[in-house]
């Protein structure tokens, strides 16, 4: 959960400008901060830090905060100023140092509820006020307290979650009996329990069924799991309240994640059937590229054999694609580790002759639809093969540069090589049936542009496909 209030730094500032606060008591501030907006959200009200400016006579606003699910802005914003007297609620907590319930006029006419509660310092001065102010001058005392009390032990931002209108939320004491629970919490438990009493009589029930809420109260810690009960799954957030070294108070918020869950477990379903499917392919091309080995071994005629050796390796590409699309999870797949594995599989299993590979990746992850990802190594794969059997065909080595990289609006994939240059008279007219493969894959599948050139003495091929097309 983010916390709404202002940072550290600004919180130092607007203490240092408008108040007499000692840096000891703006760390006790700061420390607060991390849990104001789980205050506001189960308090239901809007709330404020405040203390005294540099004038006893006026008060300043350090910090406000709205609950999240709410809209529009707050009363008071940070570094308001006020006069005391028009905050006569919070002049009574810093006389006072106690908790003050009552009511304050705001500019516009609008008569708002109040409970201040003081923030003291290690000596025990109260310093400044936690505010807690709603549109309804009917509060629970319950909601308030139990904020205030989350504010004095708070713990790490990663253990708190905004709470929002479809949560039910319960409130325990230190023996685990109800004191609070809103109208969504009562549907919500009676699930967990259907052998507590009714709904109606919900408060003073004493929870014995959830191992979640033991658990809170014997480490006081914060914890969170999932609850099921039949057909439903509930959410279930535990965060122990804690004064004087002990759990005073549970907060208990509850969510029926059962249709988030079902659908977790159809898209688990369909990945564990798709990554069987891709086994499967690669374990039929392989079978098949066994075959055509067997039967390039007892050609006669060396066109044939060829033709045979090219297949086996554009058969053993696509394997290869699979193979990787069957080890990873969802739809998306890193073209970059496709790109590699690839330039390595081909190289290994065609070049006659020491090759240099050279890869110069993107600075940013390519991660790419896997649909699109699939023409898009096939045909990068057939450009690796072009420049090892044509353009290396008879030389004693090579290199090979095969690099990916973010160009405008489009990923640009581009494979390189030192070899025998195109010939003067070269045009896509003569294109043979694999650089045909390549031109189509890009052009129609990717959406993209193919193109083959004599470029500062190596011979370049590029494919530029539109990133909103790979990115799906």
């Amino acid at each position: 959960m983010q916390t709404r209030g202002i940072e550290m730094s600004q919180l130092y500032t607007l203490v240092r400008d408008t108040t007499k606060l000692t840096d000891v008591q703006a760390k006790i501030l700061d420390h607060m901060q991390v849990a104001l907006q789980l205050a506001s959200d189960i308090s239901r009200n809007q709330v404020y830090l405040c203390a005294r400016g540099k004038n006893d006579d006026i008060s300043v606003i350090l910090m406000a905060v709205k609950p999240s699910y709410t809209h529009g802005s707050t009363f008071f914003k940070s570094g308001d100023t006020r006069l005391g007297e028009d905050l006569a609620v919070i002049e009574n907590v810093f006389t006072t140092g106690r908790k003050v319930v009552g009511r304050m006029e705001l500019d516009q006419g609008l008569t708002v509820a109040v409970t201040a509660y003081p923030i003291v310092d290690n000596a025990g001065i109260p310093f400044a006020a936690v505010c807690f102010m709603a549109n309804s001058v009917k509060q629970q005392q319950v909601l308030t307290d139990t904020a205030n009390l989350a504010l004095q032990v708070p713990f790490s931002t990663a253990d708190y979650y905004s709470i929002r209108p479809q949560d039910g939320v319960i409130i325990l004491d230190a023996g685990g009996r109800i004191i609070y629970a809103n109208d969504m919490a009562d549907d919500l438990y009676f699930v967990l329990d259907k052998e507590a009493v009714e709904s109606r009589e919900l408060i003073g029930h004493t929870i014995v069924r959830l191992p979640l809420v033991d658990k809170v109260m014997k480490t006081g810690k914060p914890a969170y799991g999932d609850e099921v009960s039949e057909n439903m799954t509930l959410s279930a957030w535990g965060l122990p309240i804690i004064s004087g070294g002990r759990v005073v108070r549970t907060v208990l918020v509850l969510t029926d994640v059962t249709a988030i869950r079902e659908k977790e477990r159809q898209i688990l379903v369909k990945d564990s059937v798709i990554k069987e499917i891709h086994h499967r392919v690669k374990n039929s091309l392989n079978t098949i590229a066994s075959m055509l080995r067997m039967q390039a071994r007892r050609a006669k005629d060396d066109d044939t054999k060829e033709a045979l050796r090219r297949a086996v390796s554009r058969i053993l590409g696509i394997s290869q694609i699979h193979d990787i699309l069957a080890s990873q999870s969802g739809d998306k797949i890193d073209m970059d580790i496709l790109l590699d594995k690839i330039t390595k599989l081909s190289v290994d299993s065609l070049a006659l002759i020491p090759v240099n590979v050279v890869r110069e990746k993107s600075r940013r992850s390519l991660i790419v639809d896997s649909e699109k990802a699939v023409p898009l190594a096939i045909a990068a794969n057939e450009l690796i093969h072009n420049a090892i059997d044509h353009g290396f065909k008879d030389m004693e080595k090579g290199t090979l540069v095969v690099g990916t990289e973010i160009r405008g609006s489009d990923l640009h994939v581009y494979i390189r090589n030192d070899g025998h240059p195109l010939a003067d008279d070269f045009s896509t007219k003569t294109f043979d049936l694999g650089l045909q493969i390549v031109r189509n894959l890009s052009e129609i599948e990717l959406k993209g542009k193919f193109s083959l050139k004599n470029e500062n003495h190596m011979v370049t091929a590029d494919i530029d496909c539109p990133l909103s097309v790979m990115e799906g």
